[in-house]
């Protein structure tokens, strides 16, 4: 049996500091953390989890809050990186989203306090249901991913900025009747119509009222339904921001069923560069959101409210994005 003494002489460090490190107690020096627990598992070395509980207090343990279902490519992205950021700090993911499958009783705050969850991660919620506010508000470190409450850690993608790269690259190729398909009423969707807006005034860009529609994330019916009202409007636009890749899939169908092309006819933009969109053709024009540099802040936000509890403050961190210019962007047919 591999000992934390065989670690210490092996890494050359104390056996104390191969404990804090292996207890995801890194202090300043990750970078000497990290080569511990690499060099821990190369000699086949497995903590006693029941004795790292008793003596930490922490279950090395943290809950992943996720309602939707997990065929977002954005979202299974990001899922995926917590694992490896939660995962490269000793810590395991456990999911607590509610199912109808499921006998478990409580709230989420109970459920991660009946699992001695060290801290949880908000992927995806309801963010104003009192049960994940009760969540966000309770003793239980929490991080909120795409939302922001008062007094609360989060992450935030930039997508005021994001919008705005797609607005000027539009009207760069000479766009001035440019649409907005936009997701259900969420701060991501009112920080991207605030981008939106505020692009086009600076721009002088006239945006009509039945240019900007609401429907739904992750939806290429519903986008499609939205293309095909605007294509029927007296001074139908030029181009169209769609709320994701995915739903931009719809709107290209709508497209070639009116024997229209893109983007010789209509120019179209998506929004968290999937692979799929970069995959086909025309190739999608799209901004790709940092799903491993969201991961990654969300992580150091936890853990540093995890490991220090009495000088934490908590934070809003955004995160940016690039623009992909992509082939479904084009000159403006008409302007």
């Amino acid at each position: 049996m591999v000992r934390l003494k065989d670690i210490a002489q092996a890494c050359g460090v104390s056996a104390s500091t191969v404990s804090r490190a292996l207890n995801g107690l890194t202090g300043s020096d990750k970078k000497n953390s990290a080569m511990i627990r690499q060099k821990a598992k190369e000699m086949g070395y497995f903590p006693n989890a029941a004795a790292r509980t008793l003596k930490t207090s922490r279950s090395h343990n943290i809950g992943i809050l996720y309602e939707d279902r997990m065929d977002h490519e954005y979202f299974s992205l990001l899922l995926n990186e917590l694992r490896f950021g939660a995962e490269d700090m000793g810590y395991d993911l456990t999911f607590i989203r509610r199912s109808a499958h499921t006998n478990e009783e409580g709230t989420y705050f109970d459920r991660a306090m009946r699992r001695s969850l060290d801290g949880v991660i908000v992927v995806q919620a309801d963010f104003n249901a009192a049960d994940v506010m009760r969540l966000v508000a309770g003793s239980i470190p929490t991080v909120v991913i795409d939302h922001a409450y008062e007094g609360g850690d989060c992450v935030m993608s930039d997508n005021r900025t994001g919008i705005e790269a797609l607005v000027r690259a539009a009207w760069n190729l000479g766009h001035r009747r440019i649409a907005y398909i936009h997701g259900e009423d969420c701060l991501v969707t009112r920080e991207r119509l605030s981008g939106f807006y505020k692009q086009c005034a600076e721009l002088g860009a006239r945006v009509p009222g039945e240019y900007v529609m609401e429907t739904h994330f992750h939806d290429p019916a519903a986008c499609g339904e939205a293309v095909n009202r605007l294509l029927e409007l007296a001074e139908p636009p030029t181009c169209v921001l769609c709320p994701d890749d995915f739903s931009c899939l719809g709107a290209l169908a709508a497209l070639e069923e009116r024997g229209l092309r893109v983007p010789r006819d209509v120019s179209l933009a998506g929004y968290d560069g999937i692979r799929m969109g970069q995959m086909m053709r025309p190739r999608l024009a799209t901004v790709r959101q940092d799903a491993a540099g969201v991961a990654q802040n969300a992580i150091e936000l936890l853990l540093d409210a995890i490991e220090n509890p009495e000088t934490h403050r908590p934070r809003r961190i955004t995160v940016q994005a690039a623009m992909l210019e992509g082939e479904t962007l084009g000159p403006a047919k008409h302007s």
